[in-house]
């Protein structure tokens, strides 16, 4: 198999573990009312540059190289930070979520150890 069908079909498997999280994730009622606060926002802005950094990727753009890389480590501390769900998340969230780390590990391997690093070069002019 090609590499480069590999790697976006990595980015799409991103995508749908992504997706799939959210909808697995249970809600509380008790707390649908609580107002966003200044971590909610810093959430939600990390999630639309993750998008782009995806989206940058899957068309071999060069900055959605580093942007993907500094999302991840930026990701640690984040996901270190968040409150803990006041209502249990299950064994498929919790599955979901380490395979999500796991083709975050798969994705930046394939970006700086392959041969596919070649591809996301600037072109100077």
């Amino acid at each position: 198999m090609e590499l480069s069908k590999l790697f976006k079909g990595l980015i799409i498997a991103e995508l749908v573990t992504i997706v799939a999280m959210v909808m697995v994730f249970p809600v509380d009622p008790v707390y649908e009312e609580i107002s966003i606060g200044i971590f909610d926002i810093v959430n939600l802005v990390y999630s639309l540059l993750f998008f782009v950094s995806l989206v940058l990727l899957f068309r071999f753009k060069s900055s959605g190289r580093t942007l993907f890389a500094i999302l991840v480590i930026i990701g640690i501390p984040l996901s270190l930070g968040m409150p803990e769900s006041p209502v249990p998340t299950g064994s498929l969230y919790q599955t979901l979520l380490w395979f999500g780390g796991a083709l975050d590990g798969a994705i930046l391997a394939i970006l700086y150890l392959t041969s596919i690093k070649e591809r996301f070069q600037k072109i100077e002019e």
